[in-house]
């Protein structure tokens, strides 16, 4: 029986190349106002096969929704005079910006100290990407798009 070897790259601290974010964002960016009901935003992330959502009011991102804070929204929205309509702006977390430059080891970094799973990429002042722990995991599987 022969044993298929596996090839894998080397961790990213031991290798010269570091990335930037923007070699492994989502360009495709889906945003939604602070106003949304959170089931016409649940049925938007469906439909653009996204798990966060930019939250912009007036041309500025004011926050992040993540597809778990609408789920865990649409559980909790029953209050105690019946069910309450909950909008995005009830549930969204602050954002968390990155320049497009910014290599991937920070990247991971700043997902940790920030504990979230998704940063979006900022350019002059502008949103132009969004990157997610899965980014992260495809990169360094050496699967980036």
């Amino acid at each position: 029986m022969t044993q298929q070897r596996h090839e894998r790259p080397a961790p990213p601290e031991t290798l010269d190349d570091d990335p930037p974010v923007r070699a492994v964002m989502t360009h495709r960016l889906v945003g939604v106002d602070p106003a949304t009901p959170l089931p016409t935003a649940l049925r938007l992330m469906v439909a653009g096969n996204v798990r966060h959502l930019p939250v912009v009011r007036e041309g500025r991102c004011v926050g992040m929704v993540a597809e778990v804070d609408l789920l865990r929204g649409l559980a909790a929205r029953r209050g105690p005079f019946g069910a309450a309509t909950l909008l995005v702006a009830d549930v969204l977390r602050p954002v968390v910006a990155v320049p497009p430059d910014t290599p991937l080891h920070e990247i991971a970094a700043r997902m940790d100290d920030e504990r979230t799973d998704a940063l979006l990429v900022v350019e002059g002042g502008r949103p132009v990407g969004l990157v997610t722990a899965t980014d992260l995991v495809h990169a360094l599987a050496g699967r980036v798009r």
